[in-house]
């Protein structure tokens, strides 16, 4: 499939504030129930995650439509819809999607109520470079990490540029925002810096180089709970720790390996107001939940050709004021609590959402299993993951290369 350029995208964008392009019935709008669906785990457990949707351009937002008076100020492409082409980070609030597009340099901001696609930081002299994560604060401050600047870029809650924040021989990778304290996973300095996200100024750093509690080889996804404790995943020690908002070192839990409670190419991370926290592995191509002291709770997801199915996955994200978008979608026994959202760097599901919920009373796991699609697994690296690593197209290490592991196992603070 040939994608659009940016100045199509570009178009596409102006066509959509200037005609809200509320034509088609978008995500909100109720819609029959399907004959099948796609649910983890399988039977005989009963479902706690169902997949909802896949989304990878503007038209999964809202259908568009030109004028012949758009048509001649913004060209024939102006119809066409503007594609997502490489998502990695993204955040997920009220309803509004934020998609870190590396390959189109911009923040893409799908608003599923608005039924509006925009792009931000695509232009102008402070557009993006190398988007790779964002945060959007409650007070509607959106904060992307932007790798290649080396700095983080902040727009206020209209989109419009407002600032820059950061320092010499900063790169960030991930973020999270507990009230007006911005954590960042800082490639270079292999730790969490703990910045005020208003002034910008450095409050300290979580973490050192090193491979005791504490410390980390290579720290990618970041998160914070409603208490404000701070949950880092170690992509390269396969390790996931928490922290107190302070700084101080609880919990650890993960290994590099190919079993569940594992991991083999952890990414971002997210947590959710009941402190599940959940992570998003490359190479396994799933998701996996675990609860406050890092026990697994399930995992959902895998490679291939079945609805909800990932590829390259990155970025995870989970809101619990988006579900009543998608509840047309649910199946009648399913009861939702919060949406799940989930990027895919290949394929033409970049964003794909699920539900995580549980059966409604009077229903019984056979209910679901008469409707339910087959879905894979999802534990361990797959075959395409090897035949990929083989041909070089991807940077996740074979499962040779990584030991067996175990569950993940709680380690106390020494």
């Amino acid at each position: 499939m040939k994608l659009p350029t940016l100045a199509t995208a570009l178009a596409l964008t102006t066509c959509v504030l200037l005609t809200a392009c509320s034509a088609g019935p978008g995500p909100a709008a109720a819609r029959p129930q399907r004959s099948t669906y796609a649910f983890w785990p399988q039977f005989p457990d009963d479902p706690r995650v169902q997949f909802l949707r896949s989304m990878g351009g503007s038209s999964d937002v809202a259908a568009t439509t030109s004028s012949a008076l758009e048509e001649m100020v913004f060209g024939k492409d102006a119809d066409k819809s503007a594609m997502i082409n490489k998502p990695y980070g993204l955040a997920l609030k009220d309803g509004v999607l934020y998609v870190c597009d590396m390959r189109a340099k911009s923040l893409v901001v799908m608003d599923l109520k608005k039924k509006q696609t925009r792009l931000v930081g695509a232009t102008g002299a402070n557009r993006l470079g190398h988007p790779v994560a964002v945060a959007v604060a409650d007070d509607g401050e959106i904060y992307v990490a932007e790798s290649e600047r080396g700095a983080i870029v902040v727009f206020d809650a209209q989109e419009r540029y407002s600032r820059a924040i950061g320092f010499p021989k900063f790169k960030p990778v991930a973020l999270a925002i507990h009230a007006d304290r911005l954590y960042a996973t800082d490639m270079l300095a292999q730790a969490v810096q703990v910045l005020d996200r208003k002034t910008g100024k450095l409050l300290g750093t979580i973490g050192s180089v090193g491979d005791g509690d504490g410390q980390f080889r290579l720290p990618m996804g970041v998160a914070t709970d409603k208490q404000g404790n701070v949950y880092v995943v170690d992509m390269m020690r396969g390790r996931l720790q928490k922290f107190s908002p302070d700084g101080k070192f609880l919990l650890a839990g993960g290994q590099l390996g190919d079993s569940a409670g594992t991991f083999a190419r952890p990414k971002h991370i997210a947590v959710d107001s009941d402190g599940i926290v959940y992570v998003v592995d490359a190479a396994f191509q799933n998701v996996q939940l675990f609860d406050e002291q890092f026990r697994v709770l399930t995992f959902f997801g895998a490679a291939g050709d079945h609805p909800g199915a990932m590829n390259m996955p990155a970025g995870v994200c989970v809101d619990d004021g988006s579900l009543s978008l998608f509840t047309g979608l649910l199946h009648e026994g399913f009861t939702g609590r919060r949406v799940i959202a989930v990027t895919n760097q290949f394929g033409d599901a970049k964003v794909s959402l699920y539900a995580l919920g549980e059966k409604k009373p009077g229903f019984e796991a056979a209910d679901f299993a008469r409707v339910a699609v087959k879905v894979a697994p999802g534990v361990g690296a797959t075959e395409d993951t090897r035949q990929m690593q083989e041909q070089g197209q991807t940077d996740i290490p074979t499962p040779a290369a990584v030991p067996a592991g175990t569950p993940a196992q709680p380690v106390a603070p020494k």
